[in-house]
């Protein structure tokens, strides 16, 4: 692999204290629709922004990661590099400035059967003149719709979210019997590596090292049960998300056959878990991480007091000013009413 290029969801790469070089990679999710279930393949779009975040024009490379099920349907631009990863030119991108990337995907008619699915990019930044690079990742989520389509159930999952402090979460789910028959529920949770399910509720049980089964009881028909699940995710996971799971509900009516369906949801992190301490350049990371600031000194304080007072007159002054050409041009505009002449209607 050429020098430039980032390990698919390793480190961010660091540039040197002090280096003007920065940049940040934001991902859609690959999201599919309930067409899906009717095609033997589905290409749709994976869009990426690209933000250069340093100080200094950058030479910005970007490179994709796609998980099994998935490939490239032809991006411009862009060739594979072995194991589901392919690599693309670069462009020069101006301090602050970002760039969008269209990178088509064909989502197999089977990749279902693999969910959860997720993968990465990965961007690289140099400069001319400066020493070493800079480097960011961002995990998408590929979400299946509930499916195959089967009469007599419903499934829905919610998106998990952990917040800036890293604490757990919880996922909703909710099977629904949909038919004219009473049915025993089950449910089994399936999670990416670094995300498991902490204190499982009653009925609920491991059922592998990424699944979590539980057993529902009877679900009359016509009748939904709800299931919340305390989930965590290590500091590592949180970076990599978003990331996607997987849901797969089950209903074994009293009589008639077995029905089931499965769908993926997103798992997203507000923030990693680290903060890296003030004035040290950090790797710009995907989750937001907020550097600390210096604390305020008096000076510092008056200024903006001074700053926002005199804010606030300007603001005043501006409405005056816009109410006083408001009045000016509706007393024109009522004058000309008064003397221009009265249009008719055409005659018939």
């Amino acid at each position: 692999a050429p020098w430039w290029w980032a390990p698919v969801r390793g480190p961010w790469l660091s540039a040197p204290a002090g280096s003007p070089l920065g940049v940040r990679v934001t991902t859609d999710d690959v999201v599919l629709t309930p067409a899906y279930w009717n095609a033997d393949s589905t290409v749709t779009t994976l869009r990426v922004t690209v933000t250069n975040t340093g100080s200094r024009p950058e030479l910005i490379r970007l490179g994709y990661t796609l998980p099994p099920g998935l490939t490239d349907a032809g991006t411009p631009g862009c060739a594979p590099a072995g194991g589901g990863s392919h690599r693309c030119g670069g462009w020069t991108t101006a301090a602050g400035a970002q760039f969008r990337a269209s990178i088509r995907v064909r989502v197999a008619g089977t990749a279902w059967r693999s969910m959860p699915l997720s993968g990465s990019v990965q961007v690289t930044a140099t400069a001319p003149g400066v020493a070493g690079a800079a480097g960011d990742d961002e995990g998408f989520a590929v979400l299946f719709p509930p499916g195959p389509p089967v009469p007599g159930i419903s499934l829905r999952a919610d998106e998990v979210l952990f917040d800036i402090s890293g604490a757990p979460s919880t996922l909703g789910v909710r099977l629904g019997n949909t038919g004219e028959v009473d049915a025993a529920g089950r449910v089994d949770v399936v999670l990416p590596a670094g995300v498991t399910v902490t204190d499982p509720p009653a009925g609920c049980a491991p059922a592998g090292p990424d699944r979590t089964r539980c057993e529902l009881g009877t679900v009359p028909a016509g009748r939904t049960v709800s299931l919340s699940l305390p989930v965590t995710a290590s500091a590592e996971a949180q970076r990599r998300a978003p990331l996607a799971g997987a849901v797969v509900g089950r209903l074994d009516p009293r009589s008639g056959r077995d029905r089931q369906v499965q769908m993926s949801f997103r798992i997203t992190a507000a923030a990693a878990l680290a903060t890296p301490p003030a004035g040290t350049p950090a790797p710009t990371g995907s989750q937001g991480v907020v550097a600390a600031g210096a604390p305020a000194t008096d000076d510092d304080v008056t200024s903006v007091h001074r700053t926002a007072v005199t804010l606030i007159g300007v603001s005043g002054l501006l409405v005056v000013l816009a109410l006083a050409l408001a009045t000016t041009s509706l007393r024109r505009r009522m004058g000309a009413a008064a003397v221009d002449p009265v249009a008719r209607p055409a005659e018939e």
